[in-house]
């Protein structure tokens, strides 16, 4: 999960697929969450990871400053039991988090598609 802290200054950028790159028209003062792959998972799809980006702003000047976080390396990630029933499987199979952030190394934006296509955990990192 990002979360951005919005001033007057225009940088944010979300991807479409029809689309394309997006531009976020900033909020002063509002907070822009947007949610990432391992919320993705273990929500099976209900949240969608949103690609986004920030762009350099050559008029005002931004802060920017990331903190990244993950489970330990050994723990499981999959969908929530309590979302996955006999009518809406399981959409990604269990890998643990050590897998994921080697499969995003490699397949960036289609690691999501990747994990869920694939038929082997063995093919996993």
């Amino acid at each position: 999960m990002t979360i951005l802290y919005q001033n007057n200054t225009a940088g944010l950028q979300v991807f479409r697929d029809d689309v394309g790159w997006i531009t976020v028209p900033p909020v002063p003062g509002s907070l822009v969450v947007n949610v990432g792959d391992l919320l993705h998972i273990l929500t099976n799809g209900i949240f969608q990871s949103v690609l986004h980006r920030a762009r350099v702003n050559h008029i005002r000047s931004r802060f920017s400053m990331a903190y990244l976080w993950g489970p330990p390396s050994e723990q499981m990630i999959s969908p929530l039991p309590k979302l996955v029933d006999p009518l809406q499987s399981p959409l990604y199979p269990s890998l643990t988090w050590k897998q994921y952030p080697a499969t995003k190394a490699f397949h960036f934006n289609q690691s999501l598609s990747f994990i869920r296509n694939c038929p082997s955990l063995d093919q996993i990192s």
